[in-house]
C-alpha cells in the first residue's frame, strides 16, 4: 500500500516532466520547420531576383537589385553569393568602353549606378571570402559616398570623373586603371596597388596613400594636397605639374619618378629615394623644399 500510495503521489511529477519533455521535443520541431521555411523563402526570393535581373525593363531590374540588398541584410547566409552576383552584373553591363570619349557631365546607367551603390554600402562583415570583383568594368562618371571597397578587385577598370570622395580602397586593386579627373579626396588608400593607372588631374587631397604602388602610374597635374605618401612606392611615375604642397613623402621611392614643374611647397621628402629624380631646376623653384638639400637614399 505505501508503495501504491508512493507511485500515486510521483504520477503527476512524472506527468509534468513528461509534458515538459513533449514540449521540448515540440518547440524545436517547431523552430525547425520556422528554419526550413524561411530558407525556402529567402531562395525563392533569390531566385526571383536573379531573374529580374535579366529582364529588360529597368525598372524590373532596379527591383532585382534591391530585392538583392533585402536579401543580403536579412541573411548572412547568401550574403557572400549575393556579392558576387552583383558584381557580376555589373561586369556583363559595364563592360570596359576601351577608351570611349566621356567628359564630366557623363552619368553611368541607372541600374549600374544602384548596384555598385549596394556593394559598397553594404556591410563586409558577412563577406566571408567574398570579392567585389569589378574587373574591367566602366564605372564612368559613378558617384558614390563613402564608398566601401577594401581589397577590392577595380584591375583595368574605367573611373574617369567618377566621385568616390571619403572611399576606403585600402588594399584593393586598381592595376591599369583610368581615374582621370575623378574625385577621391579624403580617402583611405593603404597599401592600394595603382601600379600603371592613370590619375592625371585626380583628386586626392588629404588622402591615405602610405604604402601605395603607384609604379610608372601617371600622375600629371594631380592634386595630392596635404596627401600622406609615406614609403610610397613612386618609381617611374610621372608627376609633371602635380600639386604636392604639404604632403608628406617621407621614405617614398621616387627613382626615375618626373616631378618637373610640381608643386612642392612645404612637402616633407626627407628619407626618398631620389635616384634620377626629374625635378624643376632649383633656380627656376619659387618655393622651399624641406629635405631637398638632403642626400638621396640609396
Amino acid at each position: 500500500m505505501q508503495w501504491l500510495g508512493l507511485a500515486a503521489a510521483t504520477l503527476p511529477g512524472l506527468a509534468a516532466v513528461a509534458a515538459v519533455l513533449f514540449t521540448w521535443v515540440t518547440v524545436g520541431q517547431t523552430k525547425e520547420e520556422i528554419r526550413l521555411a524561411e530558407h525556402g523563402q529567402i531562395t525563392s526570393r533569390f531566385n526571383v531576383a536573379v531573374q529580374h535581373l535579366g529582364s529588360e525593363s529597368l525598372d524590373v531590374r532596379l527591383g532585382g537589385i534591391y530585392a538583392l540588398q533585402r536579401i543580403m541584410q536579412d541573411s548572412t547566409r547568401d550574403h557572400p553569393t549575393i556579392v558576387s552576383v552583383l558584381s557580376a552584373y555589373v561586369r556583363e553591363h559595364a563592360p570596359d568602353p576601351k577608351g570611349a570619349p566621356t567628359d564630366v557631365s557623363f552619368r553611368p546607367p541607372t541600374d549600374i549606378q544602384v548596384a555598385v551603390s549596394v556593394l559598397v554600402g553594404r556591410n563586409p562583415g558577412p563577406d566571408a571570402n567574398a570579392l567585389v570583383d569589378l574587373q574591367s568594368s566602366d564605372l564612368r562618371g559613378v558617384r558614390l559616398d563613402h564608398p566601401h571597397l577594401v581589397g577590392a578587385d577595380l584591375t583595368y577598370a574605367d573611373l574617369r570623373f567618377a566621385v568616390w570622395s571619403h572611399a576606403n580602397l585600402s588594399k584593393a586593386r586598381l592595376v591599369h586603371a583610368s581615374l582621370m579627373s575623378a574625385d577621391l579626396a579624403d580617402s583611405q588608400l593603404r597599401e592600394v596597388n595603382l601600379s600603371g593607372s592613370t590619375l592625371s588631374g585626380t583628386r586626392l587631397m588629404r588622402s591615405d596613400l602610405r604604402r601605395a604602388d603607384l609604379t610608372g602610374a601617371e600622375l600629371d597635374d594631380a592634386r595630392l594636397t596635404g596627401a600622406n605618401l609615406t614609403r610610397a612606392n613612386l618609381t617611374n611615375a610621372n608627376l609633371k605639374g602635380a600639386d604636392l604642397a604639404g604632403a608628406d613623402l617621407q621614405g617614398a621611392n621616387l627613382t626615375d619618378a618626373d616631378l618637373t614643374h610640381a608643386n612642392l611647397a612645404g612637402a616633407n621628402l626627407r628619407g626618398t629615394n631620389r635616384t634620377r629624380t626629374k625635378f624643376t631646376t632649383e633656380e627656376d623653384w619659387s618655393f622651399p623644399v624641406p629635405g631637398a638639400a638632403e642626400s638621396s637614399a640609396g
